[in-house]
């Protein structure tokens, strides 16, 4: 039988088939490579599920220790036991100074973790029983906690306690569509929550950047303004002409769209906000989710306040709004608002604080939210502002 002839196709086959098992043995032992070190051991634990659990929480005790390190926390403030029955297998308590902020070693804690493949899976915030105010958190990985947190700053002693006061919300709005400027703001090591509208074609990526940074949201709902279209809120504006029904829905889509949040507000809505039919199914939505409304700059007519008695949600309006400062060229008028702020937080014990995002406030906010500056006053959660109220 004669011998068949190499086809010319064999050769480039051939070459390919080499090539394929090249990229496959460097891949092959870039991987083993990776998964000798820390980080890529943490990694296949995060999207592969694998790793010895007891290797694995050892490994995330080393990445919460840095964390801790980074926020100042000596090692022999941190206590460490574990946990027979619970969902993570170690629990530590961290003991803060009295003058420390929670919310701001919770955010520079969680952002460490975040950055090295470790997730902050729950957190929750409440006062003990002898003055202290604790945080406790919940990370490791989606479906397998290692270790629970429980931050404690102890009570103040008298002399710090008559000197520290107040608590401040600051709420940040007016991002625009500008979504690099929207994550350079999420990425400044102080806290603040931020307001952001949905409906819009950039309303998706701004929420997901919010989250990824984990700041506490509010939903700017987009409500029909007196002069509307002339003065728009944009595409995703709930008009008085729309049906009850339309209006559930839209809000429930929003919310859905946000996330997770902390409040909803209005975003304009002038005509809107005086309309009962069209608050009701707002509020209807609301209730049905245990929301607060935070009514921002109440125009005259307005039915929230009393609607939001009659039909069972939390009502808030900030204490302030602090716009034209912000649009300033120089930082002059934007401090001296904000000692406003910080002197009626005094008085007052407890102020919600809206604030528009300008490259102004960019550069002071940093140099504003510093402990020195505060004094008295200590930043907050919107959550933990707004289940307190100040008395108006």
């Amino acid at each position: 039988m004669p011998k068949r002839k190499p086809s010319s196709s064999d050769a480039p086959r051939a070459v390919l088939v080499l090539l394929a098992t090249a990229v496959i043995l460097f891949v092959g032992g870039e991987a083993l490579l990776l998964s000798r070190t820390e980080p890529g051991q943490l990694v296949a634990a995060k999207y592969l599920h694998l790793g010895d659990h007891a290797r694995v929480t050892m490994l995330v005790g080393k990445q919460i220790r840095r964390g801790l390190k980074r926020i100042g926390v000596p090692p022999d403030s941190i206590q460490e036991r574990v946990v027979e029955r619970g969902t993570a297998p170690v629990r530590w308590r961290i003991g803060l100074r009295p003058d420390a902020s929670l919310l701001k070693a919770n955010y520079v804690i969680a952002k460490f973790l975040d950055d090295r493949g470790v997730e902050v899976l729950s957190g929750r915030e409440r006062s003990g029983d002898h003055g202290d105010l604790r945080v406790t958190l919940e990370v490791g990985f989606r479906g397998r906690p290692t270790h629970e947190l429980l931050l404690v700053r102890g009570p103040h002693s008298s002399e710090a306690a008559a000197a520290r006061t107040g608590r401040v919300a600051l709420v940040l709005f007016g991002f625009g569509d500008d979504l690099e400027r929207a994550k350079a703001f999420f990425d400044l090591p102080v806290p603040f929550a931020v307001a952001l509208a949905p409906g819009e074609k950039y309303s998706p990526a701004l929420f997901r950047a919010a989250r990824e940074r984990r700041r506490e949201l509010v939903l700017h709902l987009p409500l029909e303004p007196i002069n509307y279209p002339r003065v728009d809120p944009g595409p995703g504006t709930i008009l008085v002409t729309m049906k009850p029904t339309r209006i559930s829905e839209l809000t429930r889509r929003y919310l859905d769209q946000a996330g997770p949040v902390a409040a909803v507000a209005n975003y304009m809505g002038s005509l809107a906000t005086q309309d009962m039919s069209v608050m009701a199914a707002v509020y209807r939505e609301l209730r049905r989710r245990r929301l607060p409304f935070l009514h921002v700059t109440p125009a005259p007519g307005s039915v929230c306040k009393p609607l939001a008695a009659d039909l069972g949600v939390a009502y808030e309006e900030p204490d302030a709004v602090i716009d034209a400062e912000t649009r300033q060229s120089g930082p002059k008028a934007l401090d001296a608002r904000w000692n406003q702020v910080l002197e009626r937080t005094g008085r007052r014990a407890q102020m919600v604080v809206l604030m528009r995002a300008t490259p102004l406030v960019s550069s002071w906010l940093p140099r504003a939210l510093a402990s020195g500056r505060l004094k008295s006053v200590e930043i907050v959660p919107v959550t933990a502002a707004m289940q307190q109220p100040a008395a108006l």
